[in-house]
């Protein structure tokens, strides 16, 4: 099982009364399992697909959805769709 950070973001944060969960579970599926049961409220949001999740930063609609595997230390960030958190990164490379 891995350990990982679950950052909420927007009306999420707001609901929970908190900013930060530290879970643990080897997919995305697992960590929305926990969710549902600590914060009951979200699993409507979840059902229908109301829920941006990232992963490290990367949307797991670009992964492997729900099945995206989880390592120790991964970041997870949840808002809803229209919530929105802006994260900046430095580019890649030059020019």
């Amino acid at each position: 099982m891995a350990r990982v950070t679950v950052l909420l973001h927007g009306e999420v944060a707001e609901k929970a009364k908190t900013n930060r969960l530290y879970l643990e579970g080897k997919t995305v599926k697992d960590v929305f399992e926990q969710l549902k049961e600590k914060l009951p409220f979200i699993e409507e949001d979840l059902k229908y697909n109301r829920v941006v999740c990232l992963v490290n930063g990367r949307n797991i609609e670009t992964l492997k959805k729900e099945n995206t595997k989880l390592e120790d230390f991964d970041v997870v960030r949840l808002t809803l769709k229209g919530g929105g958190f802006i994260d900046f990164f430095p580019p890649d490379g030059g020019g």
